[in-house]
């Protein structure tokens, strides 16, 4: 049962969590299938871990949403993404084709109507695409400081339609080395130091004085 309308989050008051980092897939959802012994759900959660550690190392309170092989729905996601009241949501996917990064920010369907202070939950979203935008910026601009190829694109990616916070999905592809990099510690650790730098410059500016 899809959940009804959500109270709006308001601006005051620090997040109990920076940011919300969701390992897409686990449990009895694999996620695409990256080479014989490789899932995706398993790779999201080593780079949720990674980039964990890499926003806490710069100071930033950081919460894994599945940190473990456990199956949530979309749905659940979102709740406690919204729960966690985060500035910032990152969803992790991996891919086995391309090479680079790629980040995916919400085509929010039509209709959906605000009332007074619930958002409607499939385009509560719409109320933070502009600071969504500020992430996506920033992270665009550190991965090509790193000259990490990346695209940017917009889909009806769900939980990202329900999110109360600036949102992005980031999927991750292997280098030109090959899908096995996915598992590279080296690797790894490029993309995440990358990411983190790219949240902790969209902190700034989504926290500085209008």
């Amino acid at each position: 049962m899809q959940p009804g309308p959500i109270p709006s989050v308001s601006s005051g008051g620090a997040p109990t969590y920076f940011a919300v980092v969701d390992a897409s897939h686990g449990g009895e959802e694999r996620g695409a299938a990256l080479g014989d012994q490789l899932s995706e759900k398993d790779v999201t959660l080593a780079f949720a871990r990674r980039l964990r550690q890499e926003l806490e190392s710069r100071g930033v309170s950081t919460l894994v949403l599945r940190d473990g092989d456990l199956t949530l729905s979309l749905d659940q996601r979102a709740n406690l993404a919204n729960i966690a009241h985060p500035a910032i949501y990152i969803c992790i996917h991996a891919a086995s084709q391309g090479t680079g990064v790629r980040l995916y920010g919400s085509m929010l369907p039509p209709g959906g109507e605000n009332r007074g202070p619930f958002l409607d939950w499939d385009t509560a979203q719409s109320a933070f695409a502009s600071a969504s935008q500020t992430v996506e910026a920033n992270l665009i601009a550190e991965l090509q400081k790193k000259q990490i190829p990346v695209r940017t694109l917009i889909a009806p990616l769900r939980p990202l339609n329900n999110i109360t916070a600036a949102a992005v999905a980031v999927e991750i592809a292997p280098p030109e080395a090959g899908i096995s990099e996915l598992n590279s510690p080296a690797y790894q650790q490029l993309i995440t130091e990358t990411i983190a730098t790219g949240m902790v410059a969209a902190r700034e500016k989504l926290e500085a004085p209008r």
